[in-house]
């Protein structure tokens, strides 16, 4: 009854009073009386006319969702020095990253410090650190022993008591936690030491070397040998070595060894250092030019060896 619309106008008729138009859902016209009429507009303004009008009642509001807690800081991550804890180095590859090095001598040294610090190893020999390249994926040097020197030479590598073996130098055992850059300005603090030096021309003394007991008693260093190519004509150093060891043995000597053989060839005019002599004999021995003798494990020269001296350049 909410949508009907009704009307009434007057009339006065023998029939009816007046006339009822009802509009909406449905239509309704007719004469009705005044009694009839007044009946109708107080059906239409009662309360219950108007219930079904009323609107249709909202949905109940879901309640507040709970306050959340103020969300906590996320955790700054921790730099990668203290995120590493020292000794977690997990191969040679994170050795040369964790260390900086750059240069061959300084990846040598980064090797040798993962070998010390992680594997364990008091000593280690180059063919170690060659096999350290392969696995960290790096380049193996063309001049490996070299390179190698000088490594031993700024101090980051020592030579050990057995020959071929080595060991980590002091100044070097923190190259992994502290990288290489302390170590780079002490040398470039002891290089501009060294050019002030010049500079103010401070000479020093040359250390004089000692004579070995094995040439004591020797007069003077015979500068040829009968029937054998001159010293400085010798283009190897191998074969320098091989003729110092036919000179010692001219000379009445049982053979040489590493620090006389150093000693005679400097004085023949073209040294070989002490670094490198294992390398050259071992050449000598593989051919069979040369050997140990059982007694002090000195370098001697073979029948072969002298043979081949012979066929090098005449005199």
């Amino acid at each position: 009854m909410s949508d009907l619309r009704a009307s009434i106008t007057y009339m006065n008729t023998s029939q009816a009073d007046v006339y009822l138009t009802l509009s909406g859902r449905i239509t309704f016209e007719q004469g009705i009386s005044v009694a009839q009429g007044a009946q109708v507009i107080g059906m239409l303004q009662s309360p219950s006319a108007h219930q079904h009008s009323q609107s249709v009642p909202e949905p109940l509001a879901l309640p507040p969702p709970p306050a959340l807690e103020p969300e906590e800081a996320a955790p700054k991550a921790p730099p990668l020095e203290a995120a590493r804890p020292p000794g977690r180095t997990e191969g040679p590859r994170q050795a040369l990253e964790f260390s900086g090095a750059k240069t061959i001598p300084e990846k040598m040294t980064a090797f040798a410090a993962y070998l010390s610090q992680e594997e364990g190893r008091k000593t280690f020999t180059q063919s170690d650190i060659r096999r350290l390249f392969q696995r960290a994926r790096e380049r193996i040097p063309s001049h490996f022993s070299r390179e190698f020197d000088q490594a031993v030479r700024a101090g980051w590598i020592h030579e050990g008591k057995t020959k071929g073996e080595h060991y980590l130098g002091d100044a070097a055992k923190d190259v992994l936690i502290t990288k290489f850059d302390a170590l780079r300005r002490k040398r470039g603090d002891r290089q501009d030491s060294v050019s002030s030096a010049g500079r103010g021309r401070i000479k020093r003394k040359s250390r004089s070397v000692p004579v070995p007991e094995a040439f004591a008693d020797l007069d003077h260093i015979p500068s040829g040998i009968e029937g054998i190519t001159p010293y400085f004509r010798v283009k190897l150093k191998r074969d320098k070595l091989l003729w110092a060891l036919k000179l010692a043995k001219v000379l009445g000597l049982e053979g040489l060894q590493y620090s006389e053989a150093a000693w005679l060839t400097d004085k023949l005019g073209d040294a070989i250092r002490t670094r490198d002599m294992n390398g050259h004999f071992t050449g000598l021995q593989r051919v069979g030019y040369a050997n140990r003798s059982m007694g002090d494990n000195s370098m001697r020269i073979t029948e072969v060896g002298e043979e081949y001296l012979k066929s090098l350049s005449p005199p």
